[in-house]
């Protein structure tokens, strides 16, 4: 967008470019001095990333033992003897037990004798059609930021206030059968919060990572491309043709703002993740469904 831009404006005659103009003054100041700083935020990014990553032993083996339980709570829901790796293949198990657990739940209630309230079909309904729709989307190996992408709204918080209340409504006519699979299907649901909290430390780490080595390659290309710039143009005159200029200059500054550009893609990405899921629980704040 901004070689089209200032392309179109060079052409029209609205911007020079020519020896006479103030093109070798913007290469050589603001625009390095640009460059270096946003150098600069790729290291404090590394940083950043390299923060998360390092530890001591003891926390280490807290976050290990964090992963465990939670790997731990859906065997068991799910009664395999193992869980996978693959966090696609964890998700797609995680959501398929939902369904299932919820499809029995409700199969439960419409065997039983008694006449129960529509509203608990309704709600197993609902929950056994979230665990499907999460199961669809997601295919194996696929990257997590897809992954983030499918799980990413409010749904599993409506599911767990519903499941909650139709225990705390109802658990006293119902089945013990049917109350077991509603605590399973809030454990699920639980489950399913703390792998779209944990998929989003993933996904934003490694989109920072990601974008610290962009920057330092496209800021170290931006630098050179600066330099050579502002050495091309001399005391009222210019070491290439006026006609080279009209192309070279946009194409230069498109060169120039990749970075920025770049920095701007991936932070909006981060800013938008963050405030999509900055609930942990069944609390959606406004705007963030």
């Amino acid at each position: 967008m901004f070689v089209v831009a200032l392309g179109g404006l060079v052409w029209t005659g609205v911007v020079a470019v020519g020896a006479d103009s103030s093109v070798a003054s913007v290469f050589a100041s603001g625009i390095i001095s640009g460059v270096v700083t946003l150098v600069t935020i790729a290291v404090s990014i590394n940083q950043l990333v390299l923060s998360r990553v390092f530890g001591s032993p003891g926390k280490l083996s807290d976050r290990l033992d964090g992963s465990r339980d939670l790997r731990e709570r859906v065997e068991r829901l799910a009664d395999q003897p193992s869980s996978p790796n693959d966090p696609a293949a964890f998700l797609s198990l995680l959501s398929t037990t939902l369904s299932e657990r919820a499809t029995a739940a409700l199969s439960g209630i419409e065997q039983s004798a008694t006449d129960s309230p529509a509203e608990i079909a309704d709600a197993l309904t609902d929950v056994a059609e979230y665990g499907r729709s999460i199961n669809t989307q997601v295919e194996d190996e696929t990257p997590i930021t897809d992954i983030l992408g499918i799980i990413v709204g409010s749904e599993y918080a409506m599911n767990i206030a519903a499941v909650r209340h139709l225990r705390n409504e109802y658990g006293e006519s119902l089945s013990a059968t049917t109350r077991a699979e509603m605590e399973a299907l809030d454990e699920l649901l639980e489950s399913v919060a703390v792998v779209r909290q944990f998929y989003k430390t993933l996904a934003l780490q490694q989109d920072l990572a990601i974008l610290s080595r962009h920057l330092i390659y496209t800021g170290l290309t931006a630098l050179f491309v600066s330099i050579s710039m502002a050495l091309v143009y001399r005391t009222e005159t210019v070491m290439i043709p006026s006609s080279t200029l009209v192309i070279l200059v946009p194409v230069a500054v498109g060169v120039v703002v990749s970075p920025i550009a770049l920095f701007s893609a991936y932070i909006l990405r981060a800013a938008t993740v963050a405030y999509r899921t900055v609930s942990v629980g069944p609390f959606v704040p406004p705007g963030g469904r």
